[in-house]
């Protein structure tokens, strides 16, 4: 659970201030998105890599 908690804050964080820098809505949800798939798929793969 943490993981997904760590997800969904740097995703949140990243869409913030994507949003606050260029004011463009669409924008900071694709970051976010992004921050959080990346957040994702960086743990998995540490997770893969100590079995």
């Amino acid at each position: 659970m943490p993981i997904v908690s760590a997800g969904f804050l740097l995703g949140a964080l990243s869409g913030g201030i994507t949003y606050g820098m260029s004011l463009d809505g669409h924008l900071a949800v694709y970051a976010g998105a992004a921050a959080v798939l990346l957040t994702w798929l960086g743990c998995a793969f540490l997770a893969l890599e100590r079995r």
